[in-house]
């Protein structure tokens, strides 16, 4: 039973990195700006929003602990711990 927790919590975890990546995707928007003649040359200008941005790291952190917990379970043979 525990070891099966253990694969489940593996499997939540790599479903939240790809969350962690599609919120980071979500919250940087690159736009390009053309030049404009005798005024200004052409550059990018790179929007960040903060929301998806913190998303995407709570993502990041969750995914981390479910790695660390999944791995115990399955190394500990799912033998509960003993104090």
């Amino acid at each position: 039973m525990r070891k099966s927790l253990g694969w489940a919590e593996l499997v939540l975890a790599l479903l939240a990195v790809i969350g962690a990546v599609e919120c980071w995707n979500a919250g940087v928007r690159t736009t390009q700006f053309p030049a404009v003649p005798e005024v200004s040359p052409a550059y990018s200008g790179t929007f960040y929003s903060g929301s998806w941005i913190a998303l995407a790291a709570l993502a990041a952190i969750v995914a981390g602990l479910l790695t660390v917990d999944g791995v115990r379970r399955l190394v500990s043979g799912g033998a509960p711990p003993t104090g």
